[in-house]
């Protein structure tokens, strides 16, 4: 059967919505360990921005969780994107007056501290987090909006008529307080108000504890530039990460993730907005190994401070699992589709199956074709766990296109549905009580697309195996978390 579903994007919050507030910790210790770094990440529920003191309220909260990190032990801390000025913006000008003239460290001959610097006493943001960072001794790493003048003569690229360049950015400060890093956002999703980065630029910076981090902004981690560069020319294996990133089930936010962290042999600290379960998903992993994570299955909002150690290389690291478990939960009359609705929508095979549980049967092959894109997908020896009610439907999607006029992509993917008819298989679950013994998928992807694994599992482990980058398979054995869902996602990489 051929239906539409909506595509997964960087979204502004629509609702305002107060905060549940949690702390996770894991694999973490205060030892003075030259090996292993200790890093935050701030899934955070951000007041809504209508005056200049909903920002104040949001740095006060970053203030707070800094210094909550800081007393753990904690050495960098990543907020999200949309953490201090949340996007309940329109027009260039509406967010104009939350926007601060970033100043390039790149460019300067000194250091550039704000922290109680008469030179910004006009840029709260700037010297607020300089402040932060200098006060509870950690490496803040936040997202806010930056303004470039510009003229057309003094620009390389068009100067925008109003005069000004406006870029979702990402900054960096050390335990000095000192500016280190600024990352201006390379691909926008449905931000009217921001420009992109003229070219995408690998920004990456070094720490006091010796660990050079590279930066992406949420919908950059679906291209191949900056990341390719920063993996490539600039050896990096520690990836700060603040997002926006709304939740389908073909491509959860953790599974994103850690799907990066496999396929790059890397760390990477991810922040994501905490405002629902269609914004939620924020973890700590390395090399695919799952060190914290959180994800909101609710529709109410929810703040968690994650903390874990972190081997500065990944490759030499031998890590158990450390994750955070949340609750089932299903959504009702489609709301999570009428809150995310995309611009436009693309066309996809689905194909409904009930998984067969008898006993001794043999491995079961499903398949899917959609403009010339063959998946399949084989399973074996699904059971269900003690006092499980029925068996869930499961759906295979294939698709084969344009996603929503940014990229071409080649999708293979099954997922558990939500309920017992075709019309629940693309809501978001977050809970299973189904297990299968082995699982593989495959599809005939054209060359030149760069391929994600995603392995969803409750609780999320690392079930990559011996996957190799680029292949157009995966096989996953020795299962022995419930099953939610498993896929490839390509995308044609210039």
């Amino acid at each position: 059967m051929t239906l539409k579903i909506n595509i997964i994007y960087c979204l502004f919050f629509l609702i305002t919505l107060s905060s549940a507030i949690k702390i996770s910790i894991g694999n973490n210790n205060n030892d003075d360990d030259g090996d292993y770094y200790t890093a935050s990440v701030l899934e955070f529920s951000p007041s809504l921005i209508y005056s200049e003191k909903d920002i104040i309220s949001n740095l006060k909260a970053f203030e707070y969780y800094a210094n909550l990190a800081s007393k753990n032990g904690s050495q960098i801390i990543v907020f999200p994107e949309y953490g201090i000025a949340s996007g309940n913006f329109n027009t260039r000008d509406s967010i104009l007056p939350y926007l601060e003239y970033i100043p390039d460290p790149k460019a300067s001959n000194e250091p550039i501290i704000p922290c109680r610097n008469i030179e910004f006493k006009n840029r709260t943001i700037l010297e607020t987090l300089s402040c932060i960072a200098k006060q509870n001794n950690i490496v803040v790493v936040a997202d806010m909006g930056d303004i470039q003048p510009c003229t057309n003569s003094s620009s390389t690229n068009d100067c925008p008529s109003d005069g000004r360049f406006q870029f979702n950015t990402l900054v960096a400060f050390s335990e000095a307080g000192e500016l280190i890093a600024r990352y201006h956002k390379s691909h926008l999703y449905n931000e009217p108000f921001f420009n992109p980065s003229p070219t995408p630029d690998p920004i990456t910076f070094t720490t006091s504890f010796n660990v050079t981090f590279g930066m992406l902004i949420c919908f950059d981690i679906m291209f191949g530039q900056p990341q390719t560069d920063l993996i490539q020319q600039y050896n990096i294996k520690n990836l700060v990460y603040a997002t926006e990133w709304v939740n389908v089930n073909y491509a959860y936010a953790r599974e994103i993730q850690q799907s990066w962290s496999r396929l790059n042999g890397a760390n990477i600290l991810a922040a994501n907005i905490g405002m629902a379960s269609f914004f939620s998903g924020s973890g700590i992993y390395s090399n695919g190994n799952v060190l914290n994570s959180f994800v909101n299955p609710t529709m109410k909002p929810m703040t968690q401070l994650l903390t874990a150690k972190v081997p500065k290389d990944p490759s030499q690291a031998n890590i158990a699992d450390k994750q955070q478990h949340s609750n089932h939960h299903h959504y009702q009359n489609n709301i999570v589709n009428e809150l995310i609705r995309s611009p436009t929508s693309i066309n996809l095979t689905m194909v409904p199956f009930e998984p067969n549980c008898q006993t001794d049967a043999p491995p079961i092959t499903v398949t899917a074709d959609n403009n010339g894109l063959h998946c399949q997908f084989t399973y074996s020896s699904p059971h269900m766990a003690s006092g499980a009610s029925s068996i869930p439907l499961f759906s295979l999607i294939a698709y084969s296109g344009n996603f929503n006029d940014f990229f071409n992509a080649q999708i293979c993917a099954v997922s558990i549905c939500s309920g017992s008819t075709a019309d629940t298989c693309m809501n978001n679950v977050f809970d299973s009580s189904i297990y299968f013994d082995s699982v593989s998928i495959q599809g005939n992807f054209e060359s030149g697309y760069h391929i994600a694994p995603t392995i969803t599992t409750v609780p999320i482990a690392n079930y990559f195996g011996d996957y190799k980058s680029g292949s157009n398979a995966i096989t996953v054995s020795n299962i022995t978390n419930p099953f939610l869902g498993v896929g490839l996602f390509s995308i044609e990489w210039d």
